[in-house]
């Protein structure tokens, strides 16, 4: 009887030597990986029953080699081993999908009955092909189902149905926002060029059908006419199927079957249908995650990112700027004598000020930038790849720009305002984001000290001094 293979993946040397150990001494062939990647490699490449894997690691965590696994194989069993003493981890990896969990340190018996009772699940299974496919098929809708990254839904539905349907490629389109084009979201063992090709002649040719589709269609190359005239040469059909969302198509994830191979079946159509269903779930799950969590980092009054946006940003940054040798300069702004605004007037004016104020900034800045309201009359903006030369010219047009800008004008008011600018830059100033930030401000309370509407950098290392306007 061939042995069954298991993957043990930690960071952890004598883990991995002592579990490889036990599994050894209890019969089966055993193959160690030190990371994440390296594990997701193996699985990918090589035959695996069962993969145990730790779920703190440096690279990829646990988790992620759970998904990328059930991803590649849905019928390959994952076992998490977690450390922490409490269990909300590992219930975490048990809702994505792993099969059951053992905590360190590690009991030899539990080891290899946790493996034996996978193993003879899967062994039970296997003698049924209709248990098998079903099992299959439950596994990769629920990898779809637990996905509410919209981003890494489109290449988890398209491998789920290469898995259940065995097709030579694939591709999820979505329409583009204005729905007269389908954007190529995830492909598969087909060039993105080509991809797209292929994607534009049937929505040419199904351009009046599309949008209302509901059901999964098979399309022989044929019928795509003198467009897909390339594409005969490589594939005989392509199956479609709808991502629904609300009352229409919102994108569809297409299958190919190579040029001379039979077509795509009943049985194929069928968990096309059932994974769509549950693509089109999953899909209307992220897209409400995502406005969710866009709507908790957005200020209600500027539509500017807010407070709580700033510190996820800024972390982003500083590792980008890490990653990539470059600096970051981080500009904190206040209006001056803003309460004489609302005292003149009415904070209905204050408010519009603020809204119009917002605007003026992001006049100055590029795409790539961020503009934050932090609060009341104070915003934050944080300069990519600017290091404080650059950051303080900005800096010096945001400032002037405010002092030249009538607000309210439309308003029939042409309030006047100016603005304080400290800068701070990263690493010069500070290598954490939270004292970067306390260094900016206090340069910006600075230059409200010195005369206000200046900008005010903060005092340079090595006694390379200040520059103040």
């Amino acid at each position: 009887m061939k042995k069954a293979r298991v993957l043990v993946v930690d960071d952890d040397a004598f883990f991995r030597t002592l579990c490889s150990d036990i599994l050894t001494g209890g019969g089966y062939e055993v193959v160690a990986a030190a990371t994440g990647a390296e594990a997701v490699g193996i699985v990918e490449t090589e035959p695996v029953d069962v993969v145990i894997t730790d779920l703190v690691m440096p690279d990829l965590s646990g988790l992620d080699v759970l998904q990328r696994t059930k991803q590649h194989n849905a019928l390959i069993d994952v076992i998490v081993i977690t450390g922490h003493g409490s269990i909300e981890s590992a219930i975490e990896a048990l809702k994505s999908g792993a099969v059951d969990y053992i905590r360190k340190p590690l009991n030899g018996v539990e080891l290899l009955h946790t493996v034996a009772a996978c193993l003879e699940k899967k062994a039970l299974l296997e003698e049924n092909l209709d248990i098998k496919q079903s099992l299959r098929l439950y596994e990769v809708t629920r990898v779809i189902t637990a996905t509410l990254d919209v981003n890494r839904l489109y290449h988890t539905s398209i491998d789920a149905l290469i898995q259940m349907i065995q097709a030579d490629a694939g591709v999820a389109a979505f329409y583009e926002a204005d729905y007269t084009k389908l954007g190529i979201r995830a492909a598969k063992h087909i060039p993105l060029g080509y991809a797209e090709q292929v994607v534009e002649a049937v929505r040419h040719r199904y351009e009046a059908e599309l949008r209302d589709m509901k059901n999964v269609i098979v399309v022989p190359l044929s019928y795509l006419g003198a467009e897909g005239a390339e594409a005969h040469l490589r594939w005989s059909s392509i199956l479609i199927a709808p991502i629904v969302k609300g009352a229409s198509a919102a994108g569809f994830l297409m299958l190919f079957l190579g040029a001379g191979k039979r077509g795509f079946g009943v049985r194929d159509v069928n968990n096309a249908a059932f994974i769509a269903e549950h693509a089109s779930e999953a899909y209307d799950n992220a897209r409400r995650y995502d406005e969710a969590r866009e709507t908790a980092f957005i200020d209600s009054l500027t539509n500017l990112y807010n407070s709580k946006y700033l510190d996820i940003v800024l972390e982003k940054e500083m590792k980008r700027a890490d990653r990539l040798l470059m600096p970051l300069t981080v500009l904190f702004i206040d209006i001056d004598n803003f309460k004489l605004i609302n005292d003149a007037n009415d904070h209905l004016v204050g408010s519009k000020v603020l809204v119009e104020f917002g605007k003026t900034l992001l006049k100055f800045v590029r795409e790539v930038d961020t503009v934050i309201r932090y609060g009341g009359d104070e915003y934050v903006v944080i300069l990519v790849d600017a290091d404080y030369d650059v950051a303080f010219k900005v800096a010096e047009r945001i400032r002037i720009g405010i002092a030249g800008t009538p607000y309210l004008a439309e308003d029939g008011l042409n309030i006047k305002i100016t603005a304080s600018i400290g800068v701070a830059t990263y690493p010069i100033h500070a290598r954490d984001k939270r004292e970067l930030l306390k260094i900016a401000d206090k340069a910006m309370y600075r230059a409200k000290d010195l005369s206000r509407n200046v900008v005010y950098l903060a005092p340079l290392p090595e006694g390379k001094g200040l520059r103040v306007r």
